[in-house]
């Protein structure tokens, strides 16, 4: 399930870190609804940057977008920049 960041406390899942106002971020969403549907299991949180820059600072995300892979309250993982489908599907297969 994706889901828009809300501000609360981080649960595992993936964390798509995003600008509103980048136009490349607008565009990956499809990716990340791609991701939804290969990754079923898979919590998917969207961070509006623009909105929670305080989380942003917190998570040392200095690229958008970036992705960040949190399981058992940790980071284990972290891409960042404009990735391809398959580079982002097969990162988290190696991962899940």
């Amino acid at each position: 399930m994706v889901y828009e960041y809300n501000g609360s406390n981080l649960n595992d899942g993936l964390y798509y870190f995003y600008a509103s106002w980048n136009s490349k971020c607008n565009i990956l969403a499809e990716r990340i609804q791609k991701l939804n549907l290969e990754f079923k299991e898979l919590s998917i949180y969207k961070v509006n940057t623009t909105k929670y820059m305080n989380l942003k600072k917190e998570l040392q995300v200095n690229k958008m977008p970036s992705y960040i892979l949190i399981q058992n309250g940790q980071i284990v993982s972290r891409k960042d920049g404009n990735l391809d489908y398959f580079t982002l599907k097969k990162w988290l297969s190696e991962r899940t």
